[in-house]
């Protein structure tokens, strides 16, 4: 006669029930061994490669501030340019805090130094939102199209 072990059901259900969780912990709840379950989901990017941060805070600050823009390429139409349409596109980085650093210049149709310099002090004076992730710089461009308009009240 088999000797019985003393709670034997009671160890037998602990047993099971311990083994059927774990199957259910490894296969559905189990965090991803290659991320960190602290960091925030990365950012979605539209086609263009633009995050909702560049599409919302970014183009509203350039918004804000394009009358000054404005104000640097009318300096330069005072100068009687042989050029007086086109377009300059930039490139900076936004710190963490939202200060612009490192205004680069991308492309340009004009020639004029004062133009392009007057723009680009322009963009390093603004303040921008935080980005959201605030671990690093983060990248920002932007094209600024210019037209010459004929019969401007004074």
């Amino acid at each position: 006669m088999k000797k019985q072990i003393p709670n034997q059901k009671e160890i037998l259900l602990v047993t099971m029930t311990t083994l059927i969780l774990s199957i259910v912990y490894f296969l559905f709840l189990r965090p991803n061994g290659n991320e960190n379950q602290f960091t925030k989901p990365s950012l979605e990017m539209d086609k263009k490669g633009l995050s909702p941060y560049h599409k919302r805070e970014v183009n509203l600050t350039i918004t804000k501030h394009k009358r000054k823009i404005q104000i640097c390429y009318n300096i330069y139409l005072e100068t009687n340019p042989k050029i007086e349409e086109g377009k300059i596109q930039f490139d900076w980085q936004i710190e963490p805090d939202g200060v612009p650093t490192k205004v680069e210049l991308i492309q340009t149709d004009f020639t004029s130094d004062s133009l392009i310099g007057c723009i680009q002090k322009e963009i390093s004076s603004w303040e921008f939102p935080p980005p959201p992730d605030r671990s690093h710089n983060t990248y920002a461009e932007y094209t600024f199209f210019f037209k010459k308009e004929k019969n401007l009240p004074k």
